[in-house]
């Protein structure tokens, strides 16, 4: 067993290492069932526990990184709640930085939080923030787990970055396939120019060839203030490829997607195709009331259809997150939400159960824990890699219902066959 140095031995404390569906009873859920018991001996008092969260609350991804925010605040107090309730004198805070949309952003967040001792991270960090501190979170053994890094870049063993979603060597896949069955032969894709971008595009081609499919592509420079020249591009693309059978798809953020779309929503070709994209446009900020209603309506018109990592059933702790989510927050959780809240369950039980916060301690534990945990999200099995090593997909495709517009969920792709479903 595990345990600080310089730590009480008056009393143990009894944690129960919570597998499978977990509801905290602290806040009208039941518990669900356990799975081993460890000891751990706390100090005198109450033990406090600090876990960093790196997420965008500035910048133009800020939509994605508030709610990462928001459902780790939810999901601290309910882990605080359910230890009161069950008498373990231990606790846990957020210590939070702003990523603010960038990778010099992430890298710093990364850095001051190791400088104020803390060794634990959790934090939205898509791939290019994720790459872009992996050199420091490695030397400074600081475990990090991030809840929508995909890119196969940095599917890498014994390091310290571990990541709640399945490498886009399978999401590209899917995509692929999606298209494909959708009758597209011909594709023109944009795709952003960093390794979330480049990673989903590279597995995409591969399969989409494999299946006779046509491509041409365009890798844009992400962050630019304006992309009517690369829409431009876009459009002669399709006009060489000819619309008959022919598909768009875009691998982009949202506030850069926003853009493109107000020039392709203009243009004869692009708004006479239909639109395909990765999971990242699948998110707040993209529709009303976040997002322009104009752009709305066109992604009505094209039917813009994707992929996002997602149980295919909907659980019963899933269903519980997003209620207690819109309670308190007045909206439902869109991206990363329920990632997060996995996360922090999945660190907190591994702080509790080996009585440590010591990256190497954890490690071990989280990766055991972690292939026996069904949380809101579904089993959370790692690879060898640290990435989660079984990935649902629903198939979402944007329409418009009783004036409202919402991502709605029209099939999906089983992980354990590899089978597409694409509801009639």
């Amino acid at each position: 067993m595990m345990k600080e140095s310089g730590v009480s031995t008056t009393f143990k404390i009894i944690v129960f290492t919570i597998v499978g569906l977990l509801l905290g009873a602290a806040i009208g859920f039941g518990l669900s069932y356990y799975l081993g018991i460890s000891a751990i001996t706390p100090a005198e008092g109450k033990k406090e526990y600090t876990i960093g969260m790196i997420a965008d609350l500035t910048g133009e991804g800020a939509d994605y990184g508030i709610e990462v925010r928001d459902a780790g605040f939810l999901t601290i107090d309910e882990i605080n709640s359910f230890l009161k309730e069950v008498n373990v004198p231990v606790s846990f805070k957020l210590e939070i930085e702003d990523s603010k949309t960038t990778v010099e952003g992430a890298v710093a967040a990364a850095q001051s939080l190791g400088g104020k001792g803390i060794k634990i991270i959790v934090g939205h960090l898509w791939s290019g923030q994720a790459n872009g501190i992996k050199s420091y979170i490695d030397s400074h053994k600081i475990f990090t787990v991030s809840v929508s890094s995909t890119s196969p870049l940095l599917s890498i063993p014994n390091d310290y970055l571990f990541r709640m979603q399945a490498p886009d060597s399978i999401q590209g896949r899917v995509i692929a396939h999606l298209i494909w069955r959708s009758g597209y032969n011909k594709v023109a894709a944009i795709y952003r120019n960093d390794p979330y971008g480049s990673g989903v595009f590279k597995y995409f081609e591969e399969e989409f060839k494999k299946l006779g499919g046509t491509i041409k592509s365009l890798a844009y420079t992400p962050d630019l203030p304006d992309y009517s020249s690369e829409v431009l591009q876009l459009s002669g693309m399709v006009k060489e490829l000819g619309e008959d059978k022919t598909a768009v798809l875009i691998i982009a953020f949202n506030y850069e997607a926003i853009k493109m779309f107000d020039k392709a929503r203009v243009d004869p070709s692009l708004s006479n195709v239909q639109w395909f994209s990765s999971e990242s446009l699948k998110g707040p900020g993209l529709l009303p009331p976040a997002g322009p209603t104009e752009i709305a309506d066109f992604l009505v018109k094209v039917k813009l259809t994707g992929a996002y990592p997602a149980s295919l059933t909907e659980n019963e702790l899933m269903k519980k997150f997003t209620q207690k989510f819109k309670e308190r927050y007045g909206r439902e959780p869109k991206a990363y939400g329920a990632y997060t809240y996995d996360a922090l369950w999945l660190v907190a039980i591994s702080i509790l159960s080996t009585g440590s916060a010591d990256a190497d301690v954890l490690t071990k534990f989280f990766v055991n824990l972690a292939s026996k945990y069904t949380g809101a999200t579904g089993l959370t099995t790692l690879d060898l890699n640290g990435d989660r090593a079984l990935q649902d997909y629903q198939i979402w495709q944007v329409e418009k219902m009783n004036g409202y517009y919402d991502f709605q969920v029209i099939g999906g792709w089983s992980g354990a066959t590899n089978e597409l479903m694409i509801s009639s």
